[in-house]
């Protein structure tokens, strides 16, 4: 399953008002990560079980290992979403100016977050991405 292709956390705004969020954010979050990690970890294991064990180790798997590697991909899958909430928390903290010195708009915020993040996953560092610090307004310069 494509980590990038995962929603977010919060419900959405269609359904669940924005006034609601910071309240039943925290709330349903984790129980929607949960029920998300399983749904990917039933749709690996469905779709991978149904192959011949010459196709599973042409991909690189293995059915003895299977169990342990769906694990792995889904816990990949999960840290990639943290990575990208937590740039979003980051950067949705930033006034309209701070977010104006760096060319960013609130609407490139979840954008940007899940550009970073993925980069972030590829080079390896999704725990560090997103701590660069804010950017120098003109009182602090």
């Amino acid at each position: 399953m494509n980590p990038t292709s995962s929603f977010s956390a919060v419900p959405p705004a269609s359904w669940f008002p924005r006034f609601l969020a910071p309240v039943l954010g925290p709330v349903l979050g984790p129980v929607l990560d949960s029920l998300r990690r399983f749904s990917e970890r039933r749709a690996l294991q469905d779709m991978l079980t149904l192959r011949s064990d010459r196709l599973l180790a042409d991909i690189g798997f293995s059915r003895e290992d299977l169990q342990d590697q769906i694990e792995a991909a889904v816990g990949a899958s999960q840290s990639l979403r943290e990575t990208e909430r937590r740039i979003q928390r980051e950067l949705a903290g930033y006034s309209d100016g701070e977010l104006q010195t760096i060319g960013l708009s609130r609407p490139d915020i979840r954008r940007v977050a899940r550009e970073r993040a993925q980069q972030a996953a590829g080079s390896g560092q999704a725990g560090q991405a997103g701590h660069r610090g804010r950017p120098r307004t003109d009182a602090a310069a």
